[in-house]
């Protein structure tokens, strides 16, 4: 054949294989088995009710209607199944159907088959289910109706792979029970009974004013109000209930409860009130509809009650006033009403289980109505009763979550695969689960499971425990641990947890899990110790053991190198041994999985400080091919105990010194012989306290470790009056941490004899007039020494002072006793003119040792020291006998008050006039900065005027102004002059009257004379001593004051209080007083005797004065 004929028949060859081909191959569906869209079954639909028995609809807030169906009433479900596709030849399909709770278990389930469907065909299967629990939850707020159980209905086609459309769920809420509240039934069903009931809780009394009305209800035919139709309701209701109740049928209510009241007050038959028992439900909801109003003071109320039902007790009756909902009080416009009673009782004051529904009691359902006796109105119709609820199911699901590793664990020898779990009951009541792990190899779990298992409340850690009781919704935590045995080989294993229910409902498994387990090949060492973290106690130069285990937990034989180090690198050493003491050299070969118990030999250097020493133990392998792995270092603590140790150290132990009150200090050395810084509290004993002996301090400071040193003060008064002789001093150092660790150290002191002496320093305490009588101070002379002794007495006197002792023996003091006094008297006075501060020195010394005296100082403020002034004085000039008054004016200038005495000195004008200071001048107060005029009188008489020696007499008179408060003393001069009257001229002035006068005076005179001589000369001789007295005057006295007591001492300074008016008068006249010098005349002693100072001759002259201001 040509080739070109060749051509057009091998394309038709080619041609003809190709659809030969085409028929040959199967299609791609029967290439895969069955499938697609011929094989597709689907659940069309899930109906629930039927025409004749339909579910209830709710209709939501929105508008949409909702089934819902109650608990324990049969209805059916009418599930629809298709096939889709185009297959002409007909197959069953097996179809569940499953009751499932939200929370995720099934309750119940059903099996069908369908017919054989071709493509297009549907089958339908009703089933009769009765739901056991309920599940419904209805907004309060909204009335919007959630919640349900779950009938999942799946199709299980082994040929459909289409799965996406094989399953169908449809909710369908499930409540308590609902009543459309008709008139009361008597066949034993549910119902409403009306009844009056007391307030303060007790059984029903009448029927109430409850009833049914047939007109306008929301459900049903009836419907029920409280009063009757055209009229209000009744007043003082009390507690008026439409009870949830039923007939009973026999002679027991069963699980509800007799109502005794209605029984046998109302309506003479057997009335039982149901219960709702709260343990039962996780929640609930009430639901009624209402139209109608209230007057004020009265509501209606959804209640649950208890017990007597006393509407005071929170506990008893738990309601809600249904005028909060709002409903519409136009006729006939019914509103929806609910309630959650657990909102109300979470209110309830004082509730100690809030979290527990409605306290988990049983209750009665009643619309309650209550009313006082004021207005009333045609109040609420009420119908359509309806109870959701959630029931408190026993079987749950629980949520586990954990941490596995997406791909498996991958573990070498001697490691840890750790797992951490996390999980959560979502039931509604407590769990008990049982928790269990296991390995695929067996040899791991036996004959101890390497699986430890760690659970939050537990202490059980087994492969086989009970976990704590969990409560519903609550989560607990758990740990699994697996640790790979050393040496084990290069495997793959699985590793498995999973959940059981333990309650004797065996509600089977609840969760599991399985992981790949893949052991690793590599080099690995586990360094362990049963020693605590603290393994030794070691001291100063001292050792310690510690048992370790060196183990080859790899897979691999290896050989291991062993290092210590130290994180105080002050000399410490560590030593391998084996469990004999022989020291191991490295490196030590062990086979995988090989072990060997090995012993630490820890050596600490000489100067080891306390505290604690951390040492790690390494093991290397330099001849591994890879890395080393595993627990390569042991770490652990060494504690360096506190060695304590202290030393007190003197040069002299012994010291000698006179008691002259010269301190003196004696100091030992204080060493801290211990490793820790220490301080030390300080204390002294002495053998006799009057020693005196004392430390600055009773702590020293921080002394470092290992030779820290201070120094120890110890003071040594020497006190003035020490008996000499021997004494001891101790001296303690104990530590501050730890009072067993002291040292002492005894001192030895000697006190010598010793010559002492005192001399006090004494304080005036007032001012001075220069030129005034002498005075006398004591001074104390004090024998500070420790023998008997008497002392020299010398005065240092000031120029311008006159003073002497005035009673020393041959100028030495009595010998006075150890730590006796004697008190030396000093006369003293000051010439006139002097003024200013004068200190005089009493010295003492001592007749038995010279070289000790003491001297004592008294420093006297002597004339003005201007704090106070006498403005200058006017001259006064008397030519005529008479008395003349002179204005003194005197200031204080000091800073605070001063109270002032007045002083005349008038010894050079005694002789020719008397002078005084007025009675209310001569002691006052004075402000600060105040000025007082004080007047001063001087009296002359002509006798004086005409007797002057010359023409005229200028005499001098001082005034003085004393401070009471401060030393201070002021003066000023009164110049007086006289000028002399001429006796002639006084006689010519005389003539001329007595020329008229003389004889009738003559012959008066005689008259008397010769009458009056007899009795003259009777009394001459007894009355002539008592006549020169009366005769004196004030001149006459006080120069015969001056005659008298010239020659006696001044007497001391009297300290006085405010004086009175009549010590500061000039003295009179006293004729019947003595002569000075009588004995008789002496003033009496006061009770403590002559005052210190005085002398008996100075008491005879002016001992007046002091009982005058110092006794009452």
């Amino acid at each position: 054949m040509s080739m070109r004929r060749m051509m057009p028949f091998t394309i038709v060859m080619l041609l003809l294989m190709q659809t030969l081909a085409m028929n040959l191959v199967v299609p791609a569906e029967a290439a895969s088995g069955r499938g697609g869209t011929n094989d597709d079954f689907t659940v069309k639909s899930i109906t629930v009710g039927n025409a004749t028995a339909p579910a209830d609809q709710w209709v939501q807030s929105d508008g949409t209607v909702m089934d819902y169906i109650f608990q324990d009433d049969e209805i059916e479900i009418t599930v629809s199944v298709q096939r889709f596709g185009a297959s002409g030849i007909g197959d069953a399909a097996p179809v569940s159907v499953d009751i499932v709770h939200p929370v995720g278990f099934v309750m119940e389930s059903f099996d069908f088959t369908t017919n054989p469907l071709t493509g297009g065909q549907s089958f339908n299967q009703v089933i009769e289910w009765t739901p056991s629990a309920a599940h419904s939850i209805l907004n309060t707020t909204t009335n919007d109706l959630s919640g349900g159980l779950i009938i999942r209905a799946t199709v299980n086609f082994a040929d459909d792979d289409k799965n996406t459309n094989d399953q169908r769920d449809r909710t369908v809420p499930v409540a308590v029970n609902a009543l459309p509240m008709e008139s009361p039934a008597v066949n034993g069903n549910p119902t409403f009974f009306s009844g009056k009931y007391p307030a303060a809780g007790g059984d029903a009394q009448s029927a109430g004013s409850w009833q049914t009305e047939s007109t306008t209800s929301a459900k049903g035919n009836d419907h029920w109000r409280h009063s009757s139709p055209g009229s209000n309701y009744p007043s003082n209701a009390e507690a008026t209930r439409l009870v949830h109740a039923r007939v009973a049928t026999s002679n027991t209510c069963d699980t509800d409860t007799p109502d005794t009241g209605l029984t046998q007050n109302v309506y003479g038959v057997g009335i039982c009130r149901i219960l709702f028992y709260s343990n039962e439900f996780v929640s609930s909801q009430f639901h009624l509809q209402a139209w109608g109003s209230m007057a004020a003071g009265d509501s209606v109320s959804m209640e649950l009650w208890r017990g007597s039902g006393n509407l005071q007790d929170n506990f008893e009756s738990v309601s809600w006033d249904i005028s909060q909902g709002n409903p519409s009080p136009a006729p006939g416009q019914w509103t929806n009403l609910s309630w959650d009673p657990q909102v109300t009782w979470e209110q309830i004051p004082g509730l100690t289980n809030p979290e527990v529904f409605l306290g988990g009691s049983s209750y009665t359902f009643s619309v309650l109505f209550t009313s006082d006796s004021s207005v009333a109105s045609e109040g609420f119709h009420v119908d359509d009763f309806v109870h959701f609820g959630v029931s408190r199911v026993t079987d749950y699901t629980v949520d586990m979550q954990c941490d596995n590793p997406l791909n498996g664990y991958t573990v070498a020898p001697n490691q840890m695969a750790n797992l951490y779990c996390t999980l959560t009951n979502n039931g509604y009541a407590p769990a008990t689960i049982r928790l269990q792990t296991n390995v695929t190899n067996d040899s791991w779990m036996v004959p101890f499971p390497i699986i430890r298992m760690d659970i939050e409340g537990s202490s059980s850690h087994g492969t086989n425990v009970i976990m704590p009781p969990l409560g519903a919704g609550k989560t607990i935590e758990f740990w699994a641990n697996l640790t790979v045995p050393a040496g084990a080989e290069v495997q793959q294993q699985d590793w498995n947890l999973w959940l059981t229910d333990a309650s004797s409902a065996q509600l089977g498994e609840k969760a599991r899990i399985g992981m790949d387990l893949a052991v690793s090949e590599q080099f690995s060492v586990a360094l362990t110790s049963t020693v605590p973290l603290f393994a030794a106690t070691i001291g100063p130069d001292d050792y310690g053991l510690v048992n370790f285990r060196l183990q080859n937990t790899g897979n691999r034989d290896a050989a291991f190198n062993l290092a210590t180090t130290f994180s105080d690198n002050s000399g410490w050493v560590g030593l391998i041994q084996n469990d004999t003491g022989v020291i191991q050299s490295n490196p030590i070969t062990l086979y995988k999985g090989e072990r060997v118990d090995l012993v630490l030999n820890l050596s600490s250097p000489e100067l080891a400080n306390p505290g604690t020493v951390s040492f790690n133990l390494r093991a290397t392998c330099p001849s591994c091919s890879t890395a080393l792995f595993g627990t390569d270092v042991l770490v652990r603590n060494i504690e360096v105990p506190v060695l304590r140790h202290v030393e007190i150290v003197a040069e002299e132990n012994t010291f000698s010194g006179a008691a002259n009150g010269i301190s003196k200090a004696l100091y030992l050395d204080l060493f801290n012989l211990g490793n820790d810084d220490e301080q030390y509290n300080l204390s002294i004993g002495q053998s006799n306290w009057r020693l005196q002996a004392s430390l600055p301090s009773d702590q020293s400071p921080v002394l470092d470790a290992w030779d820290g040193e201070s120094t120890i003060v110890v003071q040594l008064a020497m006190p003035i009056g020490l008996s000499p002789g021997f004494y001891s001093v101790t001296v303690t150092a104990t530590s501050v941490d730890d009072e067993t660790v002291y040292d002492s150290i005894e001192l030895i002191i000697e006190i010598l004899e010793t010559a002492a002496v005192f001399v006090s320093d004494e304080e005036t305490g007032q001012s001075y007039i220069p030129g005034d009588l002498p005075q006398t101070m004591s001074f104390e002379v004090r024998n500070d020494g420790n023998n008997p002794d008497s002392f020299a007495m010398t005065l240092n006197a000031p120029t311008g002072m006159n003073a002497a002792f005035t009673n020393l023996i041959s100028g030495n003091t009595p010998e006075i006793d150890i730590g006796a006094s004697y008190n030396v008297s000093v006369e003293f006075s000051f010439v006139e003119g002097t003024e200013g501060s004068l200190p005089l020195q009493v010295i003492a010394t001592s007749t038995s040792d010279g070289s000790i005296s003491a001297t004592g100082e008294a420093v006297y403020l002597v004339g003005s020291q201007d704090w106070l002034r006498i403005f200058a004085i006017p001259p006064l000039e008397v030519v005529e006998e008479g008395e003349y008054e002179v204005t003194v004016r005197i200031v204080n200038q000091y800073t605070t008050g001063q109270r002032v005495v007045m002083d005349l000195d008038a010894s050079e004008g005694n002789n020719w006039f008397s002078s005084s200071i007025a009675r209310l001048d001569k002691d006052f107060t004075l402000a600060t900065g105040e000025t007082k005029e004080i007047t001063v009188t001087v009296d002359v008489t002509e006798t004086s005027l005409k007797n002057l020696n010359g023409d005229s007499l200028t005499v001098n008179l001082t005034v003085w102004a004393r401070s009471e408060t401060v030393s201070d003393a002021a003066n000023a001069v009164l110049e007086v002059t006289l000028v002399r009257m001429d006796s002639n001229v006084d006689a010519l002035e005389d003539e001329s009257g007595f020329q008229l006068e003389v004889i009738a005076l003559w012959g008066v005179f005689i008259l008397i004379l010769v009458g009056g001589v007899i009795v003259l000369l009777s009394i001459l001789n007894t009355e002539e001593e008592e006549d020169e007295y009366a005769n004196w005057g004030e001149d006459g006295y006080e120069d015969s004051l001056a005659a008298t007591y010239g020659a006696v001492a001044a007497a001391p300074s009297i300290p006085t209080s405010m004086p009175s008016p009549a010590s500061a008068a000039a003295p009179a006249p006293a004729p019947e007083m003595p002569a000075p010098a009588a004995e008789d005349n002496t003033p009496p002693l006061p009770a403590g005797g002559l005052p210190a100072g005085w002398t008996m001759e100075q008491w005879k002259h002016y001992g007046h004065q002091w009982l005058e201001q110092n006794q009452p």
